[in-house]
């Protein structure tokens, strides 16, 4: 399923945003630049890889010396039960987080870190930023 020619390492993910319409519902064109912009703000899109160190567990050692000995006086475990999403997943992300690397198949993709994916919503679920809005001044 990866077309993108990139393989996330570490604890980071690689996600396909979602695309925007170019038209509006009313068969306004909306300007590349403009689109651009509210691509690079997009918040859902499609899993397509995960690295390999993605949602483990860490545990974390601090160690002090006591008595001319180094003895461990804590020991902390972090991360999470599971992971997030699977490969194929549709999935949230925080808006303008991760890095926009271009793939070899023309697309553009997000890397993030795996805490940054915050849900997975409905498929049914829209997040296009571009809808019809009343105008200003309009009463309900």
């Amino acid at each position: 399923m990866n077309k993108s020619g990139i393989k996330p390492c570490g604890d980071r993910v690689l996600v396909l945003p979602d695309k925007l319409e170019e038209t509006t519902e009313g068969g306004i064109i909306i300007p590349l630049s403009e689109r651009e912009k509210h691509q690079h703000a997009q918040v859902a899109g499609t899993l397509v890889a995960v690295g390999p160190d993605a949602w483990i567990e860490r545990t974390t050692t601090t160690k002090r010396l006591i008595d001319g000995q180094m003895k461990v006086v804590e020991e902390r475990t972090t991360g999470y039960s599971g992971p997030f999403a699977e490969v194929g997943d549709r999935v949230l992300f925080a808006r303008y987080n991760g890095q926009i690397i271009p793939g070899k198949d023309g697309n553009n993709y997000r890397l993030l870190n795996d805490e940054d994916i915050t849900a997975q919503p409905d498929s049914d679920v829209d997040f296009t930023e571009f809808r019809k809005r009343d105008p200003l001044g309009a009463q309900a």
